[in-house]
């Protein structure tokens, strides 16, 4: 048996530095950049599966820095699509107003009777009129009809959303270790290669 060959089989794997970030930037990204196109596939189907099928359940309200923060510290290790999320949640989404236990004006989630101004994104009570639900801004104009941004997924629906994409963000912290110190596939195909020719080669001067 060569020991050249060993050697090579048995030698650990470098760390891949670009790899391993481009996994962080999106669920197997990184196998795409070592050649490992069907572990990617199945990597990216796996976490981004888990990630969608929460925010199915539960809506885009189960990413939430400012009411969830812990759960988002998770979630976050998806990648950069989660703070995309929370900022289009947090600015497009919720509203400005006062909370309805403590009075504490804040950025919270409308309530069914509330639109948001999209001016100052405050929120404005609705009212129906000639049986339309209508809503004026600060500024006078009408919103006819005027309904709520979203309203907030009953609590069981909302908590397994949270759960399944915090999974998620767990599952990727795997994906990005193994491909931190993943093999580019063009690496292992040379090396069978060449494991399969000197199992093929002549034997030289063997006797009988």
């Amino acid at each position: 048996m060569p020991p050249n060959t060993t050697s090579q089989a048995g030698k650990s794997e470098p760390f891949q530095p670009v790899a391993a970030l481009l996994a962080v930037i999106f669920p197997g990204l990184g196998h795409f950049y070592l050649g490992q196109v069907r572990r990617g596939v199945l990597v990216t189907g796996g976490v981004m599966g888990l990630y969608l099928t929460g925010l199915l359940i539960g809506g885009i309200q189960c990413v939430d820095r400012r009411d969830n923060y812990i759960w988002f510290l998770g979630q976050s290790l998806v990648g950069p699509m989660t703070f995309g999320l929370d900022y289009v949640h947090q600015e497009h989404l919720k509203v400005i107003g006062p909370d309805a236990r403590t009075g504490v004006e804040r950025r919270r989630e409308p309530y069914p009777n509330e639109a948001r101004d999209p001016t100052t994104g405050r929120a404005i009570g609705i009212v129906p009129m000639n049986g339309v639900p209508t809503a004026k801004t600060a500024d006078g104009r009408t919103i006819a009809p005027a309904y709520p941004t979203y309203v907030k997924a009953v609590p069981r629906s909302n908590e397994l959303g949270t759960l399944f994409t915090t999974i998620a963000g767990f599952l990727n912290v795997i994906v990005v270790i193994d491909a931190a110190f993943g093999a580019r596939a063009e690496r292992k195909k040379k090396v069978v290669e060449g494991v399969s020719r000197t199992l093929k080669a002549p034997v030289v001067g063997g006797g009988a």
